[in-house]
């Protein structure tokens, strides 16, 4: 056995340092040790039960929070309802009158005083004795602090006994004998830090925000009168945003209004007061909002159910980080090999009772173990079996080290029975013990409780960092499979493991000097563990020659060595195809918006800005000239002019919006706005891009009521873009230079929160007159219905100027037609300043407007010959057509490789066999084949989920999908598995033989019968 004194060993002896732990994992290691030390010493096997069973009940933990009921859930809409229809049970509040008190403190927090009376109605079928106040303690973040300064019941003072729960503070005044009749309860308490800092919705600045309910998280009562006043110093009034908002709701059903400061305030103070005379049902809501500029208010630092709430998940990260370290320091240090001698020297004898097969396992080598089990089992074989033992050697030969046979080797190494026999023999160990309890329960038990923490605060208000638990989470979940891994994969060497390998390395330092691998036969006894030390690749190819030169001319071919589970290059190719395919397809539909969205004329006018839905335009004036610079660069100054009114229920700071082409025939135009005014004074505004459009919005804090006018100044850098000739040009479909302008898209007819639209409507383009003789057209803007059958493919076209009216106004059978059922149009051509100014004015009628039959956006187009002004990109006309069958191609490029697959496979049924071994071929039809079908399938859902049967992209793209996936299923179909596979295998590894093989092996196993 090995372990004999080597000296005298060839070569003398060779040092086998080993490198030393770094300071850190050797200071963790000793701790590991000696906690495990004296865990046993003070507990043994009761010890270690107890710890497991703590875990246990973590893990417990762990799965009720994530599975169980939710701990204190907000209310919900069915809570809502079922307490009101059990409202008759308890006491009813004719009147709740709260009076707030906000002052300042030396530092800058908000506090407030609060006066609460509450006159009750006890019916006389009702048991009851008193009332519950609830109370919020924390709010935002921040810990109110609430604290009782007085207390009565029916003019008597009281002290009422409280209960706190984390959120929840409730007083109980109760009088210890049943009531009826009215009876008065007041309450007089403090809050400190009411306000937060947040966002105002209407400007996106920052304010210091006071949103309070008066009712507070509970109030399962119905009322019929409500009075709240708010005081404050006038200097902190002063610091107001905008005036306050007191609201009211229930269920579906709310109201409100802007306070304004109430005549009678004290001196130096200033009074808000809202009232409500109207019987609420159960849980009714009332609350008040009112923003101040930020840094007004001196914000305290979070609360500490806030902190639990947003770090709680840190602490079983925590937790992991540190035991991912102690992981790591044992898999380093104490749970290392043991260690040898301090020295090997040169082996030219195997080591006694070790198999190449458990010295693969003792030297990790996964991918030369089949090989040194099959040159073992050559050595083995008598002279009748020897030749199939060196087929399926040079087989493994040719397998070894090549990346198609990775993941079998991998696989068979690590279920063979050496790796269980090499813990048997002694050659390796399992560490047992507390500190592995710890390593593998604890990330079980831990990622529960992370899992459930982030499941519960998932129910809970919005936290102020809101990807922290996710990521905190998904963190844990990491670091707990890496903990797991190490942990129940440990598997160290034994000091007779260590020296069983030192004696491996030994034989590999005997082959290196002798060159044993260059001169050795097929029957050394020392091959097959040399090669194990070898580079796989290597030692294949050696391993090959060798065998190559015993067999001659019955070496195996290039073909018969491959397992079904080896997996070649194109096999590689054609899976990784596969997964591109498919995997793209998913994120292109999950990143690229759809490419055919159907969209609507009162998408133009949906806006999602806030407080946009109060406003209505009641007359619109726009007004454009153009230019063109001495580079020839085209450029468009727009001045509008409307008139705004608001909504008198108006729940926010009312806003203008409006959306303008940023881009046509897909080229940018270069829109800038410079400004926007609100009765002569600008105002503050965003632009932002949605699509081809750009959204223009005020961003004005404050409230406004009755009628504006509103002055929006925005030019267009390149007004004028490459773009097919409409009908009127001079060569129509030829690339042209086009101005196509656009005032108001279509359908600002229902701009507003009316839908009668703006009268009157005024449209003005002043051109040069040297751009006027250029132009190949020139008129108002409309749509050409005789171009296309379909509206969508309409071509763009104008009424040349002068016509308008003529075009447009009312038939001429009517001799007196009224304006208020046709409304009116009027076209006007004036001089100005070296150009003609076109004006185009219409208003509404009971019909509509009169260019509604113009089926288009309201504005003009001129078109000039290509190359006119200097700017429009022709090759974008082309880009754009292509965008257009872009979708059409990729499904249809993708349905054609199914199908093609699809007919290979049927093909191969027809001509050989349904049949088929494992492979490149089979990959290809189950999964290229599949995979093309699946991603055509995929992009056409996304082309096509918004788009109207009647578009013309629709066919082609449905036609390619169904091809696909009868071309997926028609692969499936014709090509099936092998039903039956001879398989022969041996200590070595399994391998699947080839046909030819198996003919040979039947007529060798014919002649010995004959024999």
């Amino acid at each position: 056995m090995t372990g004999e004194d080597d000296e005298g060993r060839e070569g003398g002896r060779i040092p086998d340092g080993r490198p030393k732990p770094t300071p850190l994992w050797a200071l963790l290691s000793r701790w590991l040790l000696a906690l495990e030390a004296w865990l046993r010493s003070h507990g043994g096997k009761r010890l270690r039960s107890g710890l497991r069973a703590f875990w246990g009940l973590i893990g417990v933990a762990g799965l009720v929070l994530l599975f169980g009921p939710v701990i204190n859930p907000p209310l919900t809409f069915d809570d809502i309802t079922g307490s009101a229809s059990t409202a008759t049970d308890t006491w009813i509040a004719r009147d709740f009158t709260a009076d707030y008190t906000l002052t300042q403190t030396e530092d800058g927090r908000l506090q407030a005083e609060v006066v609460e009376t509450i006159t009750a109605f006890f019916p006389d079928d009702v048991d009851e004795s008193g009332i519950q106040r609830v109370l919020p303690v924390e709010y935002q973040g921040h810990a109110l602090d609430p604290t009782l300064l007085e207390a009565t019941i029916d003019g008597q003072p009281v002290d009422p006994p409280s209960q706190t729960t984390s959120d929840r503070l409730t007083y109980t005044l109760d009088t210890g004998q049943r009531l009826s009749g009215d009876h008065e309860f007041t309450l007089r308490y403090t809050l400190q830090d009411l306000a937060y800092e947040s966002t105002d919705d209407a400007s996106g600045g920052d304010v210091d925000l006071l949103e309070w309910s008066v009712f507070g998280p509970s109030w399962p009562q119905a009322f019929s009168a409500l009075e709240v006043t708010i005081t404050m110093p006038d200097g902190l009034a002063d610091r107001l945003v905008r005036q306050p908002r007191a609201d009211i709701a229930w269920l579906l059903v709310s109201g409100g209004d802007w306070l304004e400061p109430e005549a009678d305030s004290p001196p130096g103070q200033t009074t808000y007061r809202f009232t409500l005379d109207q019987n609420i049902p159960p849980n009714g809501q009332a609350w008040f909002d009112m923003r101040f500029q930020p840094g007004t208010i001196t914000m305290p630092g979070p609360s500490p159910v806030f902190l639990v709430q947003t770090f709680g998940p840190l602490v079983p990260l925590a937790v992991l980080v540190v035991t991912l370290l102690f992981t790591l320091a044992a898999r380093a240090v104490a749970w290392s090999d043991a260690r040898g001698r301090p020295w090997f020297v040169a082996q030219y004898d195997p080591p006694q009772g070790v198999s190449p097969l458990v010295a693969a396992q003792i030297l990790e080598r996964p991918r030369t173990r089949e090989l040194a089990g099959a040159l073992d089992e050559v050595r083995r074989k008598n002279r009748g079996s020897r030749r199939a033992a060196l087929i399926a050697a040079g087989r493994a030969a040719r397998r070894t080290g090549r990346v198609g046979d990775r993941l079998r080797a991998r696989t068979a190494y690590d279920v063979s029975p050496e790796r269980r026999r090499q813990i048997s023999d002694g050659f390796r160990r399992i560490p047992r013990g507390f500190v592995r309890d710890w390593f593998i329960l604890a990330p079980i038990a831990l990622t529960l409780v992370q899992w459930g923490i982030v499941r519960q605060l998932s129910h809970q208000a919005k936290l102020t960092i809101v990807w922290w638990p996710a990521a905190f989470v998904l963190v844990s979940t990491a670091i707990s499979l890496v903990v797991l891994a190490i942990a129940l994969s440990a598997r160290p060497l034994t000091r007779k493991g260590a020296l069983v390998k030192q004696h491996l390395r030994g034989i590999g330092v005997y082959a290196e000097r002798t060159r044993l691998l260059e001169r050795a036969t097929v029957t050394d006894a020392l091959l097959p563990y040399a090669l194990l030390l070898e580079d796989p690749r290597e030692a294949g190819r050696r391993a090959t020659e060798l065998v190559d030169r015993e067999l001659g001319d019955d070496a195996p071919s290039a073909r018969e060595w491959r397992t079904r589970d080896f997996v070649t290059w194109p096999r590689i190719l054609v899976n990784a195809l596969a997964v591109l395919l498919l995997g793209g397809s998913i994120a292109l539909v999950s990143t690229v918006p759809t490419p055919y969205p159907q969209t609507s004329t009162f998408d133009s006018y949906d806006f999602d800005v806030p407080g946009a839905l109060y406003t209505n335009i009641d007359s619109a004036s726009v007004d454009a000239v153009l230019s063109r610079d001495d580079g020839g660069r085209a450029r468009l100054d727009v001045t509008e002019t409307f008139s705004m009114s608001i909504d008198d229920d108006a729940t926010r700071p009312p806003q203008f919006a409006q959306k303008l082409p940023a881009e046509m025939d897909g080229q940018d135009l270069g829109l800038s706005v410079t400004s926007i005014r609100v009765d002569g004074d600008d105002v503050p505004f965003d632009v932002t891009r949605a699509g081809d459009l750009a959204v223009l919005a005020t961003r004005m804090p404050q409230v406004l009521t009755d009628t504006h006018e509103v002055e929006v100044v925005y030019s267009l850098s390149s007004p004028v873009t490459a773009a097919p000739g409409s009908p009127m040009a001079g060569t129509p479909g030829a690339t042209v230079d086009r101005m196509q302008w656009v005032a108001l898209l279509d359908g600002w007819d229902s701009w507003g929160y009316q839908t009668d639209g703006p009268s009157p409507v005024e449209v003005s383009l002043t051109v040069p007159d040297d751009l006027s003789s250029l132009a190949e057209s020139a008129g108002w803007l409309r749509e050409d219905p005789d171009t296309a059958e379909s509206a969508r493919d309409w071509k763009d076209s104008v009424f040349p100027f002068g016509t308008a009216v003529a075009e447009l106004g009312p038939p001429d059978y009517l001799e007196s037609p009224s304006p208020s059922d046709y409304g009116t149009i009027t076209e006007a051509a004036e001089p100005a300043d070296g150009g003609t100014r076109h004006v185009l004015t219409e208003t509404n009628g009971e019909y509509g407007y009169p260019t509604d039959t113009t089926f288009s956006d309201l504005g003009a187009m001129l078109e000039f010959p290509a190359g006119t002004f200097t700017g429009p990109d022709a090759g974008a006309v082309e880009r754009g057509q292509l965008d257009r069958v872009l979708p059409i191609l990729l499904v249809a490029g993708l349905a054609l490789l199914a199908f093609l697959i699809a007919a290979l496979a049927v093909g191969h049924a027809i001509l050989r066999s349904r049949e088929t071994r494992p492979g490149t071929f089979r990959d290809l039809v189950w999964r290229l084949g599949t995979a093309s079908a699946l991603s055509a399938v995929i992009l056409f859902v996304w082309a096509s989920i918004d788009m109207p049967s009647d578009w013309t992209e629709f066919p082609p793209l449905a036609i390619s999908a169904v091809v696909a996936v009868v071309a997926g299923v028609a692969g499936i179909v014709a090509v099936r598995p092998e039903k039956r596979a001879d398989v022969s295998s041996s200590g070595s590894g399994g391998m699947v033989s080839s046909p030819h093989s198996r003919r040979r092996r039947g007529r060798v196993r014919s002649k010995k019968d004959r024999g």
